[in-house]
């Protein structure tokens, strides 16, 4: 029987032990002792059952493994590195239990007697029962089935089965098996955090390669300004994060191979290697990667410091390029000149080269073509050496083409865009389609991000229509100031002191003020993701302190820009010979009630909630109620 009792101990069904037909199992395999024996007692057989339990589960161990390891590339089931290196680590205990049955059987025919056999038998099987036994209960499922695990459910798995391991082997062999799958992630880590390469063949790596059907506009490479390598091309991918990797180290590994690849760009990166030295941090990453591979287990505690550690490394040899090579403050202060309205002279001129055009309705297959002539006369007029002015043109959107447009972003929005406040710009005319477009260079698009872009487009437009309410009222005192209109002079005063004054406040309190505030963090710094920082709270907080997302607020100056643009209106057919209409006295009034109304009401809104937020306005506040003008009204 002896003999038999070896063979099933590895799984070899015989003429004392057979495989199990009443098993429901279609999965694990069961041994037990043949019917009709009588020579084994009823207490035996139990006993003998449960001692080739363990064969069984050899046996099924043995099966699935050999079906991992050898798997085609055709297989129905998906492959899995991480399957693999399981099964390679399942293997190498099944290898050590099978030396142990050998050494058994050696021990049996050289003590020549079977009295005993079967206790020193289960003596030396006790650890490997218990760990066999536990492997199988555990790890089958990883392998059989469509729904075989992958990535990071095959650690989720390893691990949850060495945290609840009781026995002490088979917490030591579960440990030794979470290690080895462990070495996978590491081994791709490795090769995205020191060469910028996914090494994934099988889409498993927590940071995933977004595919070009996903929606992302594909870019001509001679055209790309960064930005598809830093934002188009890799994500993490959190249905796929290991355990003990939290969402911030896993961004920030994201990062590292990103910056790795703007760095080392075979054609662009030629001019930043002055600042980043690819060989040597290679190495530094690779030894800080290979320390974390040689841990007995996985600390995530040692894992975020490494990661921080080579995050810093790239972050501040990205940020010395933008700062040295490209010139990120010049660009800084192009985009503020010309996204802000920081360059009044030129816009001055551009809309007094631009009046005749705005006072016709838009061409839209023309319009774009009919701005750049003004545009680039006001650049010749007041731009001197400007090295960035060529690359800022004006564009003309229809409403419909920008509804389309709109709904078209909305659908193939990214990660960060869901972040994006939403806003409403007042409306003034048909020319409010106007928006400036950047052409942003190598390698400024990985800082000028196509959502910050979008932030800076929206800021323009609502700044450039005030602007334009304001020229236009300008204009209109030009046409009226000989009138004799008093009532109508009256109204055009302080409509264009409350647009003067909302402008000053926007400009001055609050775009210079932030403006200023972003330099200096920027200046005590070389880390590219605390200059992205201080830029992004830039924009964040012109946006909010320009209520650009508060509706109540937006829907009182399209009012205010409607009566305005009434009267500019008025005023220009005036001017040019035309008659005031007959009910003009009481049109007069009319308008002057409404911007009456909408006055208070801004003024109401401001006080009531903002300016205990937002301490700057106290000074608007002030210049509003002029001689105490609102109470006054009230």
């Amino acid at each position: 029987m002896i003999p038999d009792l070896l063979l099933a101990l590895m799984g070899v069904p015989g003429d004392v032990f057979e495989l199990d037909p009443t098993s429901n199992d279609a999965v694990v395999d069961r041994l037990r002792v043949a019917d009709g024996l009588h020579f084994i007692k009823r207490h035996e057989v139990e006993r003998l059952n449960a001692l080739v339990r363990v064969g069984g589960a050899y046996r099924t161990l043995e099966r699935v493994t050999t079906i991992e390891s050898t798997k085609a590339s055709f297989a129905t089931t998906p492959q899995s590195l991480y399957r693999r290196a399981l099964a390679i680590g399942i293997q190498e205990r099944l290898r050590e239990y099978e030396e142990e049955i050998l050494k058994l059987e050696q021990e049996t025919l050289r003590r020549g007697t079977t009295s005993g056999a079967v206790n020193a038998i289960e003596s030396a099987l006790s650890d490997d029962g218990a760990v066999l036994t536990m492997m199988c209960e555990r790890f089958v499922s990883v392998f059989e089935g469509e729904n075989a695990l992958r990535g990071g459910d095959v650690i989720r798995q390893t691990r949850d089965a060495w945290l609840r391991a009781g026995h002490p082997a088979a917490r030591e062999a579960c440990g030794r098996l979470y290690w080895k799958v462990m070495q996978v992630m590491m081994q791709q880590l490795l090769g995205w955090c020191a060469h910028g390469t996914i090494v994934d063949p099988y889409d498993e790596f927590f940071v995933r390669t977004i595919a070009r059907k996903e929606g992302y506009e594909v870019k001509d490479d001679a055209k790309d300004d960064g930005s598809v390598i830093w934002h188009e091309s890799h994500r993490v991918a959190l249905e796929r994060l290991p355990p003990g990797v939290e969402l911030s180290t896993a961004e920030s590994v994201s990062f590292i191979g990103r910056g790795v690849r703007i760095l080392t760009h075979p054609t662009r990166g030629g001019n930043m290697r002055g600042h980043f030295d690819a060989d040597g941090y290679a190495m530094r990453a690779t030894s800080r990667i290979r320390r974390l591979a040689a841990a007995e287990s996985f600390d995530p505690r040692d894992f975020e410091a490494e990661v921080e550690a080579m995050r810093s490394e790239i972050a501040a040899s990205l940020g010395e390029v933008l700062l040295n090579d490209s010139g990120l403050i010049s660009h800084l202060n192009a985009m503020c000149g010309f996204y802000f309205l920081g360059k009044g002279d030129f816009y001055t001129t551009f809309l007094d080269e631009a009046r005749e055009l705005f006072s016709l309705p838009p061409k839209p297959g023309s319009a774009t073509r009919e701005l750049s002539t003004p545009f680039a006369q006001a650049a010749v007029s007041t731009i001197v050496d400007e090295a960035l002015a060529s690359r800022f043109r004006l564009a003309y959107t229809s409403a419909l083409t920008q509804q389309s447009e709109d709904e078209k972003s909305s659908t193939t929005a990214t990660p960060s865009s869901a972040f994006v406040p939403r806003v409403r710009i007042p409306e003034y005319d048909a020319w409010d389609g106007v928006s400036l477009e950047c052409e942003v260079h190598w390698p400024m698009g990985i800082f000028l991000t196509n959502d910050t872009l979008d932030r800076y487009k929206t800021i323009f437009k609502y700044l450039f229509r005030l602007r334009r309410v304001h020229f236009d009222l300008q204009d209109a005192w030009i046409h009226l100031r000989r009138s004799g209109l008093t009532r109508t002079l009256r109204l055009r005063h302080v409509m264009d002191q409350l647009i003067e004054n909302w402008r000053t406040y926007i400009q001055v309190d609050v775009i210079e003020t932030e403006f200023k505030k972003m330099l200096d963090k920027i200046a005590e710094t070389t880390d590219f993701n605390k200059c992205a920082l201080a830029h992004r709270q830039y924009l964040a907080a012109i946006m909010a302190h320009s209520f650009l997302d508060v509706g109540s607020i937006m829907t009182i100056f399209e009012d205010i820009f409607g009566l305005a643009r009434e009267l500019c209106e008025t005023s220009a057919r005036y001017a040019n010979g035309q008659p005031l209409p007959a009910d003009w006295d009481e049109r007069i009034a009319y308008l002057t009630r409404q911007f009456e109304k909408n006055s208070v009401e801004l003024y109401d809104n401001l006080r009531g909630g903002y300016v205990v937020e937002l301490p700057e306005l106290r000074a608007l506040l002030m210049r509003f109620n002029f001689n105490e003008f609102f109470e006054n009204t009230t």
